[in-house]
């Protein structure tokens, strides 16, 4: 402390800073541009929540102002919402615990809609594509499975039908493709072959009925037509390689013993030393 002439104690007074002056236009103190830091006006009925439960609805603003317009404005507004609430509940299924016994599962589903058997479930067939057939069989693995997986006498009839109309979809594609796969191979064959076309294709068809148990239409070639061979250039060189090395039947009489016999004239094919049929 300083001390005057008098001794009298003299206290030196601070000069007072002035205020800066605001900036124009600019955000106020502890706000932020675009910001506003009114404190958020709360319906009556908010102050009578937990405060956990007015922490999350002051979260629920504070993340979306708007969230505080959507809010009951009173009491009857309040009600209402809960009376809404409580009828769209009413009837409502509880989904059973994981564990749960299979009884209380069935009866969920029963309640859901799910027929209380397999056999239970209608089903209608589809119309059988030529080419295709019905597997009874599949049939009932699907019906025992929907009704393992509750699916409602609605949901199995739509899945089922989405079901058949795929299969039919793709077995139309794939014979569409197998008859563009066959155009392929004879363009190809027609173009190596050239003027011998229609000879070699006899000759290769001649080795079929040959070598192939059953000819064309046997066991064994559904199951080359299975794999595709029946359209593959190489798998048809082959059985023309085959029918090049063994040359065409050739037909002959059969031989009688003696003049008077009761065998009847006529033409077959026989096998010659070689083991190759004539």
């Amino acid at each position: 402390m300083l001390e005057g002439e008098a001794g009298t104690p003299q206290v030196e007074v601070p000069a007072v800073a002035e205020a800066p002056a605001p900036v124009v236009d600019g955000p106020k103190e502890g706000e932020e541009a675009g910001q506003s830091t009114a404190t958020p006006k709360y319906p009556g009925w908010t102050g009578q929540l937990s405060k956990e439960q007015l922490a999350d609805i002051q979260a629920r603003v504070a993340k979306d102002p708007k969230a505080l317009e959507e809010l009951p404005k009173g009491l009857s507004d309040l009600y209402a919402s809960y009376a809404a609430l409580k009828a769209s509940t009413v009837g409502a299924l509880k989904r059973p615990a994981p564990d749960a016994p299979k009884e209380v599962w069935d009866q969920f589903y029963q309640e859901l809609g799910r027929p209380e058997s397999a056999e239970g479930y209608t089903l209608e067939k589809p119309n059988i594509p030529s080419g295709m057939r019905y597997n009874d069989a599949a049939e009932k693995w699907f019906r025992e499975r929907a009704l393992a997986r509750g699916l409602t006498q609605e949901q199995a009839a739509g899945f089922f039908a989405d079901w058949n109309a795929n299969q039919e979809a793709q077995y139309a594609q794939t014979q569409m493709s197998k008859k563009a796969e066959a155009k392929a191979a004879l363009d190809a064959l027609r173009a190596e072959w050239k003027d011998g076309f229609e000879d070699k294709w006899e000759g290769m068809r001649q080795a079929y009925l040959q070598f192939v148990p059953g000819g064309d239409t046997g066991p064994f070639f559904k199951k080359i037509q299975a794999y595709g061979l029946d359209n593959d250039p190489d798998f048809i060189r082959v059985f023309k390689n085959i029918y090049e090395r063994i040359g065409p039947p050739k037909l002959r009489v059969p031989s009688t013993e003696g003049g008077g016999t009761d065998q009847k004239p006529g033409f077959k094919f026989n096998v010659d030393g070689k083991g190759r049929k004539d």
